[in-house]
């Protein structure tokens, strides 16, 4: 702030100008503008619109495409940018630097910035744009990042007046800070798991021997689980403390225990302040310990949860939002263990799901939260309007193709670059569709599947998903442990000699190069094992990578596993249709959109 000061005293202020479009030929009069200090005048008449007193909202955007942060950001702060305008503003402007994106299209927005999202570049624009608001929960965790930012800004000189529609940034705060949010969950008696802000690492490894590894570190502030990590002993909690105070240093790091065997739900919601719209509750097929990003989801059709744990999440969910006194977008997300529900996080403004929630419901719930960020209510018959008989899957979509050497399996840090979205009569039908969508080459007719599965616990898992695959007329290929275990239960299986037994035939490479193997289910052992399962983890990626670089779908996740299996057990006697958004929108009571 006071350097910003300074600057200004100094009389060193950026200059805005038009971006010409004609090289110079004809004049440019386009509304495509950027900040320069190589200028001595602007291209817009600031004194001249600010005497009109036009009304003006500012809409932050999402910047550059990158692993946790894609298109479905951008269509956060498209839709909440048209949903301004629906209501008469004189001017929506949108800050953004990403040609890749439609927010930065020329007939998007009155006016656009291509700036980067900062907090100086901002209060730049601020300060000659003089806006009546800023909307900073629409594009994503950039943008949000930067509500604390302005709002100790506006304070500090508060003839400034800089305004943020919606929760305010102590709010956004509040639930950003990994140990405030805690103490307020605490505070409201709402469960969340054990938790304790991190002083320092003897504290941690206190903490961990009191609750038992495996142990969750959780920084604040930072997309798609930058440097978060589950640690399942000594030594990889004091890698993950180092990793995680280095990324998010000036915030608290929290440290909590991790759930196996968890299932992880999701809420994507707007409220008003008063009223809380959740616009579906969202269900993780594979177990937590998946990035959200990474996950395969399931919006709508029939709960496999207890409607009792539907109840809580939707309590909770509710007294989250009035405590935390939003006025926009909100996702809080939920671990659910034999029927306890407990809250991981909330963040205050547009998610990653929230598009497909916002088709699969009809609703468009990023509209609405542009009516409630300027004051409105939502509309009572929206609160209880029911689901559609038609279930959505939200599938990610994976670049280790194009990453060599990469190791694809996932975890709590994103690795997906995009996002599919499929509708489906059920849930298997719209699984088939959403995986295929990924260029996931999907053997329903049957052919061979190679399993690999590590640890005996992991082995006695997959024994009915192999039945299963056996009763459909796939031939099972197996690792030698694998096979051991399958045939101990009456399952054929022929057996594969491993990568590191390269000589020995039949061997999982050559199958793999020759093009053997339609399938691969591979459920890797826990990263931190003991050092003689060394070659065994060794094999399982090299199996893994394989299967990428030779384009043979692999699944690594036995609960999206058995999900899939279900499926082509499905698709075998139901032909896949395919309708448009328009046609399932038909069967809906009312769009809102």
């Amino acid at each position: 702030i006071f350097i910003r000061q300074m600057r200004r005293r100094l009389g060193i202020h950026p200059y805005v100008k038009r971006i010409d479009t004609l090289a110079a030929e004809w004049p440019a009069v386009t509304n495509y503008l950027y900040l320069t200090y190589s200028a001595s005048e602007h291209d817009i008449n600031f004194e001249e619109e600010n005497k009109s007193n036009l009304k003006k909202i500012i809409v932050l955007g999402s910047g550059t495409y990158r692993i946790g942060s894609s298109v479905e950001f951008d269509w956060g702060s498209v839709n909440c940018l048209w949903g301004i305008k629906k209501l008469g503003v004189d001017q929506a402007i949108m800050i953004n630097y990403n040609p890749e994106t439609v927010s930065t299209d020329f007939d998007v927005s009155d006016k656009l910035y291509f700036e980067e999202i900062s907090g100086e570049r901002v209060l730049d624009i601020c300060e000659l744009e003089k806006p009546t608001g800023i909307v900073v929960s629409a594009g994503g965790q950039i943008a949000n990042n930067l509500a604390t930012k302005i709002s100790k800004y506006s304070e500090f000189f508060r003839k400034t007046n800089l305004k943020i529609l919606g929760t305010h940034g102590t709010r956004i705060d509040m639930a950003e800070d990994r140990s405030k949010f805690s103490a307020l969950l605490d505070q409201l008696n709402i469960k969340q798991p054990e938790w304790n802000e991190l002083i320092n690492k003897e504290d941690a490894l206190g903490f961990a021997e009191k609750v038992g590894y495996p142990v969750l570190v959780r920084p604040s502030y930072v997309l798609s689980g930058a440097a978060m990590r589950v640690s399942y002993d000594e030594k990889t909690l004091m890698d993950t403390l180092d990793l995680a105070s280095s990324v998010s240093s000036e915030y608290p790091v929290v440290i909590t225990k991790f759930f196996t065997d968890a299932r992880e739900i999701e809420c994507d919601g707007i409220s008003d302040g008063t009223n809380v719209l959740i616009g579906a509750i969202v269900e993780h097929i594979e177990n937590a310990g998946i990035h959200s990003g990474d996950a395969t989801m399931k919006i709508g059709g029939v709960p496999t949860i207890p409607e009792e744990s539907i109840e809580t999440i939707k309590k909770y969910t509710k007294q989250i939002a009035l405590a935390l006194k939003i006025h926009g977008p909100f996702n809080v997300q939920y671990l659910v263990k034999n029927e306890e529900v407990l809250v991981i996080e909330c963040n205050l403004r547009s998610s990653r799901s929230m598009p497909y929630v916002s088709k699969i419901r009809g609703i468009n719930l990023m509209r609405l939260a542009a009516e409630t960020l300027m004051g409105m209510n939502i509309p009572e018959r929206l609160l209880e309007l029911p689901y559609g008989k038609f279930v959505g899957v939200k599938a990610p979509m994976f670049s280790f193709m194009r990453l060599d050497k990469a190791d694809p399996v996932l975890g709590v840090e994103m690795a997906s670059t995009g996002e599919v979205g499929c509708i489906g009569e059920d849930f298997p039908d719209a699984l088939i569709k959403a995986l295929e969508a990924t260029e996931m080459n999907i053997p329903v007719d049957g052919g061979n599947v190679l399993i690999s599965v590590g640890g005996e616990e992991l082995k006695k898992q997959v024994i009915p998903l192999a039945k299963k695959l056996k009763s459909l007329d796939f031939t099972i290929f197996a690792t030698d442990a694998t096979a051991s275990v399958l045939r101990e239960n009456g399952i054929e299986a022929v057996r594969l000699y491993k990568v590191h037994e390269y000589g020995k035939e039949p061997n999982i490479m050559v199958c793999l190069q020759e093009g053997h193997i339609d399938m691969v289910i591979n459920i890797p052992m826990p990263t931190t094992v003991e050092e003689k399962f060394k070659q065994i983890l060794e094999d399982e990626y090299q199996i893994r990578r394989m299967a990428v670089d030779y384009n043979i779908p692999v699944i690594i996740n036995l609960q999206l596993a058995k999900a899939l299996v279900d499926a082509i057990e499905n698709v075998r006697y139901k032909k896949v249709e395919i309708k448009s958004l328009n046609e399932y929108h038909d069967s809906l009571k009312e769009v809102y959109w």
